[in-house]
């Protein structure tokens, strides 16, 4: 469909923040190729393609990226809907003074029938040369996405065929011989290992079907032989259904933190130790399914064995349970960020998620924040159409994505009424035993310091509240100071400075008013915690006796959200993933082996929070 070496006439590009021209001196193949030089800090070349693109068929596109001094490059086909551009697919990567081929595919189904305007995107950071640009007719295996709901199917059936029973007070141990193995989690080849020990692939998987009698508190530890790849970051997941009970990093010196796009630097740690602990968490009477899986970009090693533990904590009902989920960023489309913005697909899986939600009991859910992605009507109406889904209730919370034009509070409140109880996006939510502050933080100050309820390009210097806000939280703090209170945002409250747990150094809140609303939180006895996401990274802090407990993306790798389990006089959270683990693995980009962003520092998978300071 296009085929371009760029050694006689120059096309005519479109271009964004960016300058481009033949460069005589560097090519990939032949004598000449493109420079594409940013204006600003990232822009861009296009080919237009309406015309050259045959929807009918899958096809592949590519090019081949000698990068500028930071090695970042993204290559993407996106289009218009009519009313927004949204990225369709997209590959990142390159390397500073190398020649470096991406490869990107789009499949035939994901084209919607109003797709205009449709472009090829040569996009970098620094100046960056493109050659041998092509797209061709391919076809496309089916992707993680689709592939794993049946590679989960095969795994869970003949585990089962080995399932073992875990007894009270009983240590119970096992290797790989108990499990079942699915060396890549888009292919359906699944085995019953015949040997003890087990490489586990960088998309493998190991299942163990577990029963339980009786609900029990449990421990336990994996004892895994790590690869030879010390690059910082994840290891491995551990999983007991989607509950993530471990991820080991591998640590390294503090490094970063990173801009938004580029990879990982070329650092390694330390040789982690062999053993990995695990924290305590719940198992409901039943079966489940304990997961050893690799972390995508590197092995995660030899598995040895798996150690489970019952502990002697009383089981006791909880009041009430409920959810958090953050940035959804409901869209069409896809594209790269930290790692993959999933947002047509999040629209998919929500429902499901919902549904496996009810199932057990959760009384209902909170969403912390960008809940779409662009703030239109038309991204409004698709989050109804989500939340149409379930009759659990579910309460939001509005997120800068979710307040970029004047008209987006008015659509919320209209299209999605049920998220705001009263009719405004700061209130309050009496459930069970806890009452819950919800604030509104997302307006934008300008750079003369007014307080806008839009974003406008160039005239952007922070995101903060309105005038009157913090007296109203003052007051609504002032009313009620014996019932536990939580307090929800979009941002996080206290951002914990320094290295993350695997080296990894953190950044703080993008909030003008942090510092403000947080010292008036503690001064209220009876705030034992706050809520959030936006930042995309898993995080939990404790100060002054109030627990910060900040989501991951639901719509971003890790794919996650928790579940509070409300009990007289604390409240127990875990850590959940997206239950279709090909979406997890799509949301992951291992080129760039950003995996820092799932557990940020110790005790944040899983853990409890007193109703009282």
């Amino acid at each position: 469909m296009l085929v371009e070496g760029f050694e006689g006439e120059i096309p005519d590009l479109h271009t964004y923040q960016a300058t481009y021209a033949a460069e005589n001196a560097l090519a990939h193949s032949g004598d000449v190729s493109l420079r594409v030089t940013p204006t600003k800090t990232r822009g861009g070349a296009y080919f237009r393609l309406d015309g050259v693109i045959d929807r009918s068929t899958d096809c592949e596109f590519s090019a081949w990226v000698n990068a500028g001094t930071d090695g970042a490059v993204e290559l993407y086909i996106s289009a218009s809907d009519g009313e927004r551009r949204y990225t369709i697919a997209s590959v990142a990567g390159g390397k500073a003074g190398e020649w470096v081929k991406l490869t990107g595919t789009v499949r035939a189904e994901e084209w919607h029938d109003t797709n205009t305007d449709v472009m090829l995107a040569m996009v970098c950071t620094s100046a960056s040369c493109f050659d041998d640009v092509r797209i061709v007719a391919t076809v496309v295996p089916d992707p993680p996405i689709e592939v794993y709901p049946e590679v989960e199917r095969l795994l869970r059936s003949q585990a089962d065929a080995r399932a073992v029973s875990l007894e009270p007070r009983k240590l119970l141990r096992l290797d790989a011989t108990n499990g079942a193995f699915a060396a890549d989690l888009a292919r359906t080849d699944v085995t019953s290992p015949d040997a003890p020990s087990l490489q586990i692939p960088p998309d493998g998987l190991l299942t163990f079907a577990v029963d339980v009698a009786e609900p029990v508190y449990v421990t336990g530890s994996v004892l895994l032989k790590p690869d030879l790849d010390l690059r910082p970051g994840l290891r491995a997941y551990i999983l007991s259904n989607s509950t993530l009970v471990g991820a080991p990093m591998v640590v390294a010196p503090a490094w970063g933190p990173l801009p938004t796009r580029e990879a990982v630097p070329d650092i390694e740690g330390t040789p982690p130790p062999e053993r990995v602990d695990l924290p305590e968490w719940l198992l409901p009477a039943g079966r489940h399914y304990l997961t050893v899986a690799g972390p995508y970009f590197r092995p995660a090693g030899e598995f040895v064995e798996l150690q489970i533990t019952p502990t002697a904590r009383p089981v006791q009902t909880p009041a009430m349970t409920f959810a958090l989920v953050a940035d959804t960023h409901l869209a069409r489309g896809r594209w790269p960020y930290k790692n993959v913005i999933m947002a047509e697909p999040s629209a998919e899986a929500l429902p499901g998620e919902f549904e496996a939600l009810k199932a057990e009991n959760v009384d209902f859910i909170l969403i912390a924040g960008d809940m779409v992605n662009g703030a239109t009507r038309e991204q409004f109406e698709l989050l109804a159409d989500v939340l149409g889904t379930t009759d659990l209730p579910i309460y939001g919370c509005v997120g800068n994505h979710d307040a970029y034009h004047s008209s987006s509070r008015a659509d919320m409140l209209e299209l999605v009424p049920e998220l705001f109880p009263g009719g405004e996006t700061n209130y309050v939510l009496q459930r069970g035993p806890l009452r819950f502050i919800v604030l509104d933080a997302s307006y934008w100050r300008t750079k003369d310091g007014q307080i806008t309820d839009s974003y406008e390009a160039g005239n952007y210097a922070g995101i903060g509240l309105p005038d009157g806000q913090l007296q109203w939280l003052r007051d609504t703090l002032a009313a009620d100071t014996q019932t536990p209170t939580v307090v929800m945002w979009h941002y996080g409250f206290y951002d914990r400075p320094g290295a993350s747990s695997c080296g990894h150094l953190m950044r703080g809140s993008v909030c003008v008013n942090s510092a403000e609303v947080l010292a008036i939180l503690e001064e209220a006895p009876n705030v034992i915690a706050t809520l959030s996401g936006h930042s995309h990274w898993n995080q939990v802090n404790t100060l002054e006796g109030i627990t910060h407990v900040q989501n991951a993306g639901f719509a971003e790798w890790p794919n996650a959200f928790r579940v509070f389990r409300v009990y007289k006089d604390r409240m127990e959270w875990e850590v959940r993933q997206v239950a279709n683990r090909g979406l997890v693995r799509e949301a992951f980009t291992p080129e760039k082996a950003q995996s820092w962003m799932i557990s940020t520092g110790p005790g944040d998978l899983i853990g409890e929070i007193a109703l009282s300071r």
